[in-house]
């Protein structure tokens, strides 16, 4: 539980369920924004050294850092129009899936790097709920899907789990990218509220059901 990665995952978890009950309560984007940047940036220190299996940073590492970046520009804008933010949430989507390809093409996989862009993905699902909840057009409930990853990182704390017992599998991770996408479509004016309404509640049962699946797995793992 020492290992620097495992320090700063917990951490970031709290510090961002703590910058979401800022944002719920402020009503502004900011804080998390700031708090994120903060965060990242402890990440790329602690990692120095260990960004890849040779020491460089890397370009999947890079491009990973660009729309970590991009998602927290976001937040500065979040009073944007709503069909340029939801391209831009797609836009990082994309972004995301070619670090994943330099990752495997390059050989530059490391701790690291799967580490920075697992916790890259849950933020970028938390910034499509931070956009939606500035919208106007939803409730604070909006914001539990994109706490999940950071309340499950916590309670593996609790559980006293190795890092690699996070919420961050293959099924678990890609459910997050289809989520974020929805959750952008959410944003377009032309989707009408209602069914804008319904599909935000349909991404959320959808991530809800996937957190309690992962959480009894964690504790039957700890059993056995």
């Amino acid at each position: 539980m020492n290992d620097p990665l495992n320090r700063w995952s917990e951490q970031h978890a709290l510090l961002m369920s703590l910058g979401i009950g800022g944002a719920l309560l402020e009503k502004s984007t900011l804080l998390v924004a700031a708090m994120a940047a903060g965060s990242f940036f402890g990440l790329l220190i602690r990692g120095r050294g260990r960004f890849t299996e040779s020491g460089r940073f890397g370009l999947a590492n890079g491009i990973t850092l660009a729309w970590v970046l991009g998602a927290v520009g976001l937040l500065l804008v979040a009073d944007a129009n709503p069909g340029w933010l939801a391209g831009l949430v797609a836009l990082l989507v994309g972004a995301k899936g070619l670090a994943g390809w330099a990752a495997q093409g390059c050989g530059l996989g490391s701790a690291f790097s799967r580490l920075f862009e697992q916790e890259g993905d849950a933020f970028l699902l938390l910034v499509a709920c931070l956009l939606l909840f500035s919208s106007g057009r939803f409730g604070g409930w909006i914001l539990l899907p994109g706490a999940l990853p950071y309340g499950f990182m916590l309670l593996r704390q609790v559980a006293r789990r190795p890092l690699s017992a996070a919420w961050g599998d293959y099924s678990s991770r890609t459910l997050g990218v289809m989520a974020t996408l929805g959750f952008a479509a959410c944003l377009l004016p032309v989707m009408p509220a209602s069914a804008a309404l319904w599909l935000a509640l349909a991404i959320s049962s959808a991530l809800a059901g996937s957190f309690v699946y992962a959480l009894a797995f964690l504790y039957r793992s700890k059993r056995a």
